[in-house]
């Protein structure tokens, strides 16, 4: 695992079911997402002169739902350079079980002329170690 944050459900994120809504796990991805960059970008964030990061693609699956009152483990378990890509690994879990899994692929981009640019060296340097794939809980 690479860095794991802790979220309490909050009462808007139920429905009248007292279940965590899906769109919520996205919000939650995103804040480990910014949280990663902090940590392995620097100055945070900041990946070259006119250089922007773009979220190309998001898998989510979802085995469990999160609760009212449920602290809810949000995770970045693995980060992969695929060269044109970052493709980072996430999980959510609460209760001692896993709730949900999802990919996300970044992708970095000069604004000016607007091109597709291989992941950042100083970035990819700073990333951790690959290590073996998970496992399903």
């Amino acid at each position: 695992m690479i860095l794991s944050l802790e979220h309490p459900v909050r009462d808007a994120e139920v429905d009248e079911f007292e279940v965590v809504h899906f769109s919520n796990y996205l919000k939650w991805y995103s804040n480990a997402l910014k949280e990663f960059l902090g940590r392995y970008s620097s100055p945070p964030g900041f990946f070259g002169e006119g250089v922007e990061i773009r979220v190309a693609r998001v898998r989510a699956s979802y085995s469990n739902s999160a609760l009212r009152n449920d602290t809810v483990q949000v995770s970045v378990t693995r980060a992969e350079n695929l060269g044109r890509a970052l493709q980072l690994h996430f999980r959510a879990e609460a209760r001692g079980k896993l709730l949900a899994r999802a990919e996300l692929n970044l992708v970095f981009v000069q604004k000016e002329p607007y091109r597709l640019l291989p992941v950042p060296e100083a970035f990819a340097r700073q990333l951790p170690a690959p290590k073996a794939p998970e496992r399903a809980a």
